[in-house]
């Protein structure tokens, strides 16, 4: 921290206290010291510098804020009182006015108490904002509650196991106005936080105290995205020589480098001022009505195996993370604490910071489904392994050359073969079969003829209709002839009734009738009257 030099503190010494002359000791054993009269409350130089460097930023504050930010570990806010009067004997700060419990506020006096804040904080009177006067009689709500946030994250949570704190008060500023395109309009946040060695290079900070209708906070974000979107002319070397559209940047950019997540610069919305449920709905309804600005741009790539899934582009969108200022103060910023508004859950603020359901999200994902395809599409293919030779194929349906030299598409089955297989098989039945019909055939050409054509009781060989087993024992007529008397409906064939003297002559030698049988048999069967004979 460095030391102001301050015009009306002549003498000042950096000891414990401006004046080190022992007095006499009024007890054995002890040594008293005089204060200087310079500075009668016995503050020291590095504790006034403190004070005025954190009354610089805060602008107006209470004692017990400023021992907490500036001397976490003393228990009482007695030597930051001290320091606070010693300030306001040499006009470089004043109090006018109390907080609603009765604390007193205190912030700069004028310009010499600003120049003074600024030499500790390395700005110039231009950057250093106005000193506040007249906040504290109404007791300052509004600036006591960004105090809190800040303490927050410079000390982290008061619960047991709480993440601990960030920075200093100095990485802050407040009342810090941007004007927007056009000159006209501001943006003017309640404080920024500036945390590189953490990867925040910037985080602008709203603080929402319920006082205001949820449309008019949300009206904020869009002139966020707006501002955000300002560029200007690049004063880096190596695009001198570019186009003059390539040489122009967003300003956030080149005001505060090292953004390495895809969007503009984050927006922390924290609320206080009412009840839990109260605070969830509020956060949930300004998300509601500034998803246009957070939201980003929603982009797909039609394709069968991504089921419709896409992901978000956060170039221009601003990311927003929501918070209470009670979870903030007790579990810190660094806690599972903040809302990133297109996320679900509560998270960390490094992880809030990430972008929800980005591209690579959807890489992820998709090579998830891609994985989770290949291996159903492997166990799919197990089960069309070959019934005869077991092999496993790589594609469901293939191209083969088929008997006749054209390519046949042969597409694999649960319990079915391979094309080979399949090629064997399908010769090996018609081998079978070809088997069977000569042996059909030879059968057939020793038993009786067909009773209508006299031919082979097999049919006709080479016929469509030509058996291919066995006849038997009481066919009478061979395929084609049998067809014949169906389609003519001739009704079934009846053999003609023997006569009594065939019968006579049976009785002695068996006559040389190969239908002799038959005939008798259906003798008995259909009577002689009404019977339809065919000779």
């Amino acid at each position: 921290m460095s030391t102001p030099q301050s015009p009306a503190q002549p003498g000042d010494n950096d000891g414990q206290a401006d004046a080190v002359e022992p007095a006499q000791p009024s007890r054995p054993g002890r040594t008293a010291y005089r204060r200087g009269a310079a500075n009668p409350n016995g503050s020291t130089t590095a504790l006034r510098a403190d004070v005025l460097g954190a009354l610089g930023v805060l602008k107006v504050a209470t004692a017990d804020q400023l021992q907490r930010l500036l001397r976490p570990r003393v228990a009482s806010n007695t030597v930051i009182r001290q320091a606070l009067r010693d300030l306001a004997l040499h006009g470089l700060a004043a109090s006018d006015g109390n907080t609603r419990d009765r604390h007193k506020t205190w912030r700069l006096e004028g310009t010499a108490g600003l120049e003074a804040a600024g030499q500790v904080l390395g700005l110039p009177r231009s950057d250093m904002g106005s000193t506040a006067r007249g906040a504290g009689r109404s007791g300052a709500q509004h600036a006591m509650a960004v105090n809190e946030t800040i303490t927050a994250f410079v000390l982290g949570g008061t619960a047991s196991g709480a993440a601990g704190g960030v920075g200093t008060v100095t990485d802050w500023a407040t009342e810090v106005e941007f004007l927007l395109p056009g000159g006209r309009r501001k943006v003017r946040p309640d404080a920024v936080w500036q945390a590189p060695e953490i990867g925040v290079p910037v985080l602008m900070v709203e603080v929402d105290r319920s006082t205001m209708s949820p449309e008019r906070v949300a009206a904020k974000f869009p002139r966020y995205r707006e501002l955000f979107r300002t560029k200007v002319k690049s004063i880096d070397p190596a695009l001198a020589d570019g186009e003059p559209a390539d040489r122009m940047v967003h300003w956030w950019r080149r005001t505060w480098p090292g953004h390495t997540r895809p969007g503009y610069p984050p927006v922390a919305l924290v609320v206080t001022g009412a009840g839990p449920v109260a605070l969830a709905n509020r956060q949930e309804a300004v998300a509601d009505l500034a998803r246009d600005a957070w939201g980003g741009q929603w982009w797909t790539v039609p394709q069968d195996d991504n089921d419709g899934d896409g992901w978000r582009e956060y170039d221009d969108a601003v990311p927003v993370l929501a918070t209470t200022l009670e979870l903030l103060a007790e579990h810190g910023s660094l806690g599972p604490v903040w809302w990133r508004y297109g996320r679900p859950g509560r998270h960390s603020l490094l992880d809030a910071l990430e972008n929800p359901n980005n591209r690579a999200a959807y890489n992820q994902r998709q090579k998830a489904r891609e994985k989770k395809a290949r291996q159903e599409h492997r166990e799919w293919m197990c089960t069309l392994a070959c019934a005869e030779c077991g092999n496993v194929p790589k594609e469901e349906s293939t191209w083969h050359y088929g008997p006749d030299g054209r390519q046949v598409e042969w597409t694999r089955q649960p319990g079915g073969r391979c094309w080979t297989c399949h090629q064997e098989h399908t010769e090996r039945l018609e081998r079978e079969a070809e088997e069977q019909l000569e042996a059909a055939r030879a059968a057939n050409a020793a038993l009786r003829p067909c009773w209508t054509c006299r031919g082979s009781i097999g049919g006709k060989e080479g016929s469509k209709l030509e058996l291919r087993e066995k006849a038997g024992p009481d066919r009478l007529e061979c395929p084609t002839c049998e067809q014949d008397r169906a389609a003519k409906d001739l009704g079934p064939l009846m053999l003609p009734v023997p006569t009594k003297r065939e019968l006579v002559a049976a009785l002695v030698s068996t006559p040389d009738d190969p239908w002799w049988e038959d005939c008798v048999l259906h003798a008995k069967l259909y009577p002689v009257r009404g019977r339809r004979m065919t000779r």
